[in-house]
């Protein structure tokens, strides 16, 4: 039987609103590409879930300045901040904007 470990986003910042304003980007995409684990990287036991809430900001340079975080496991919140710190944003983009995540990490 094969492990699977699925992470699952659910998301809030300027995009919900409608609005798109100046040097708005999809992160989405960034995301999806970036936090990415390979089996047997978290430390889930099976039929469990673990998340990390966070809320940051790109700064001017294109990287992930991280404003704050709550998380079930010190070491999945760990390395999804190792994930997340490789994320490089070189589009235009508003420095101001903030993200908030919540990402549920589950073993299947």
């Amino acid at each position: 039987m094969k492990t699977i470990i699925a992470a699952v986003v659910i998301f809030s910042s300027s995009f919900l609103n409608g609005n798109k304003s100046y040097g708005t980007i999809n992160i989405n995409e960034k995301l999806q590409d970036i936090v990415v684990f390979e089996k047997g990287t978290l430390p889930i036991e099976k039929n469990s879930s673990e998340f990390v809430k966070i809320s940051f900001k790109i700064n001017e340079e294109g990287f992930v300045e991280i404003l704050e975080m709550n998380y079930s496991d010190e070491l999945i919140k760990t390395k999804l901040v190792e994930k997340l710190s490789k994320m490089k944003i070189e589009e235009e983009h508003d420095s101001e904007e903030i993200y908030n995540y919540n990402f549920t990490f589950k073993k299947l």
